[in-house]
């Protein structure tokens, strides 16, 4: 019998004293200074207040809430400035690769200049440095100060690519590329959005984000086998609706082909639902969409995303969603 309790008054003698080290060495904190850092936000892909495909890169610019951000010094995370982001902007551009590996990120040096565009004043002359996010990846912006009810005038300007050039590859991105626009703040602070992508809403189940988005109505093409592109009829007084949908578990943030995406619309004894088709868009790639004709007032629209019935690796069997995933959400038609 006494041999029995050897093994686990032994594990009792080596576990108790690593288990008090541990509680008496643990600092929560260690490596951060500041703040801990926020979770993943909502997001959504390809999309901002410009967007353009220019010297074979694409370059997406936006106006955002100011971000908390950190800094790396000396292996530890540090916050970066006081904390006090209310009269701030996160200023942004996203610069990804137009020729070769489309959609891969490019290493550049970006500069914002971005005057007040009655008076002309400059507010913002600056490098921006290089950053990372939870859903959004690799891109150039910083925290700037904007004051509020102005209309604002920005040019940036985005280096040749910073990197040696296997051959096939030597011939692009030689030169520095500039691109121009403008945005308005409103007295709260808030972008008044121009008549581009905006987003509705988005969610994460089965291991997908699902992000759903509208703009004006755009001209869709259908391209025959023998390769003659038909324009499709532009249905009156509609929106343009598209969905991506993402893996958020095997390959983080790779839109995914092959779903089945439903558009259910809801507003009071009116429900039809539309199935969105598979659609290339120069400026934001791959997704699903459609244009859509809605009465005013406010609808409910529920996303639907099934029929990924495609083969699985091993280690992929599980991960993706073997069936349906939707959410809900609302949208005002003026």
């Amino acid at each position: 019998m006494r041999t029995k309790i050897v093994f686990p008054v032994v594990f009792m003698l080596v576990m108790v004293p690593v288990s008090v080290a541990a509680l008496l060495l643990y600092q929560p904190d260690q490596g951060v200074s500041g703040a801990a850092p926020p979770t993943a936000v909502p997001h959504s892909h390809g999309v901002g207040l410009a967007s353009t495909v220019k010297g074979d890169m694409q370059l997406i610019f936006n106006v955002s809430p100011a971000a908390q951000l950190y800094q790396v010094v000396e292996g530890k995370l540090e916050l970066c400035g006081d904390g006090s982001l209310d009269a701030m902007k996160h200023i942004t551009l996203d610069v990804k690769d137009a020729r070769l590996s489309l959609g891969e990120r490019l290493p550049v040096r970006v500069h914002f200049s971005i005057q007040d565009a009655d008076s002309g004043d400059t507010v913002i002359e600056a490098d921006t440095p290089a950053m990372v996010a939870a859903g959004h990846g690799y891109h150039f912006g910083d925290n700037f100060m904007l004051p509020n009810d102005a209309h604002y005038a920005w040019t940036v300007t985005v280096s040749p690519v910073q990197a040696l050039r296997q051959e096939g590859a030597q011939s692009f991105w030689l030169e520095p590329i500039t691109w121009e626009g403008s945005f308005r703040l409103d007295a709260q602070g808030n972008v008044i959005k121009a008549a581009g992508v905006q987003p509705i809403g988005d969610f994460t189940k089965g291991g997908l984000h699902v992000s759903l988005s509208h703009q004006a109505a755009v001209q869709l093409y259908e391209v025959t086998e023998s390769g003659e592109s038909i324009p499709q009829d532009l249905p009156p007084n509609s929106r343009y609706f598209l969905v991506d949908v993402t893996d958020h578990i095997l390959n983080y943030e790779e839109k995914l082909p092959g779903a089945t995406i439903t558009l259910t619309f809801q507003q009071a004894d009116t429900e039809f639902s539309t199935v969105l088709p598979a659609v290339i868009s120069p400026t934001y790639g791959f997704h699903y969409g459609a244009n859509v004709t809605l009465s005013p007032g406010m609808w409910q629209i529920t996303v639907t995303v099934e029929g990924l019935d495609i083969l699985r690796h091993a280690g992929a069997a599980v991960g993706l969603t073997r069936g349906a995933v939707s959410g809900t959400f609302e949208y005002m038609v003026e």
